[in-house]
């Protein structure tokens, strides 16, 4: 029997994912160990800074700083924020591509913005390191256009990583790398549960910032919505299997938000803080059972 090794698998989600600032507030006040994080898109742009600095209270101030500043501000996300929600993340940027770029461009362009915003981000948020030197183990998600498969980065550079981990299809263009073209991770791993175990955790705390599926009744409007619907249903069949994998899942009460608000910084990290609390009691008390039970198996091996 194996010491409990927790892993901690951080969702995709845009502006939602700002929640998991709130959840690692709270396990560093409880002293609940992160032995290994995973990360898909901004799971992999937080779980990557906090990996580098395990300083939740500075990282949470640097992060706001950040998202309250100009040079954020310049970057154009906030752009896209509108009003009625949709039904996930890609659904949400489908609409936007769907109603504000001419058809024709369609044939001859990648996304709707060029991948220098994101890198942008990127480099101010994460030091020019490569995922080994990280003080946290690290894994972070991609999407393998090819293959059609996740693609998982144990090593090299952090911020080449979650570029291709956060390239949201349509909206950023994919990043070849070493053949491959990358998307965002959410595409084929929107929860990464099992980045999280090849790190070689064996108790997961998922941080799920997703939408859930809804009833809708546009959802036969035109072939347009069809097309967008039937995709969130896979997303949300996908998303709940890999969770089901999970020890423990946090969902922080941020489904309303859209995924480019980044002005409800404040709101969304308090929402990670109060899904992650009322967790806790849940997550010590099998903690320490764990490792009572590891305790005794392996002290009745040396008796014997």
């Amino acid at each position: 029997m194996t010491a409990p090794v927790i892993g901690l698998a951080l969702g995709g989600g845009g502006a939602r994912g700002l929640a998991h600032i709130g959840v690692l507030n709270v396990l560093e006040k409880h002293q609940i160990p992160v032995h290994c994080i995973a990360g898909t898109s901004i799971g992999a742009l937080i779980g990557s800074g906090y990996a580098l600095h395990p300083d939740a209270a500075q990282f949470h101030k640097r992060i706001g700083e950040f998202v309250s500043s100009s040079k954020f501000r310049n970057s154009g996300l906030t752009r896209f924020t509108r009003k009625e929600p949709a039904e996930n993340f890609f659904g949400q940027v489908a609409k936007y591509v769907k109603q504000r770029i001419i058809i024709n461009l369609a044939h001859s362009k990648l996304s709707v913005v060029s991948s220098e915003r994101l890198h942008k981000i990127i480099r101010f948020t994460l030091e020019n390191r490569t995922i080994e030197q990280t003080k946290i183990p690290l894994a972070i998600v991609a999407t393998d256009l090819i293959s059609g498969d996740a693609k998982t980065f144990f090593r090299g550079s952090i911020r080449k990583a979650v570029l291709a981990s956060a390239s949201i299809p349509g909206f950023l263009p994919p990043l070849q790398y070493n053949g491959h073209y990358l998307v965002d991770g959410a595409v084929s791993s929107p929860v990464p549960v099992p980045a999280a175990m090849d790190l070689g955790a064996n108790f997961i705390i998922a941080v799920d910032v997703g939408q859930d599926v809804l009833a809708s009744e546009h959802a036969t409007k035109n072939i347009v919505d069809l097309i967008f619907r039937t995709n969130s249903i896979t997303a949300g069949s996908l998303r709940n299997m890999l969770l089901e994998k999970a020890d423990f899942v946090v969902r922080p009460d941020v489904g309303d938000i859209h995924w480019a608000d980044f002005a409800q910084f404040d709101r969304l990290v308090r929402e990670g803080e109060i899904a992650c609390e009322k967790m806790i009691p849940q997550i010590q008390k099998a903690y320490k059972q764990r490792r009572s039970l590891v305790y005794r198996f392996t002290h009745r091996e040396k008796e014997s």
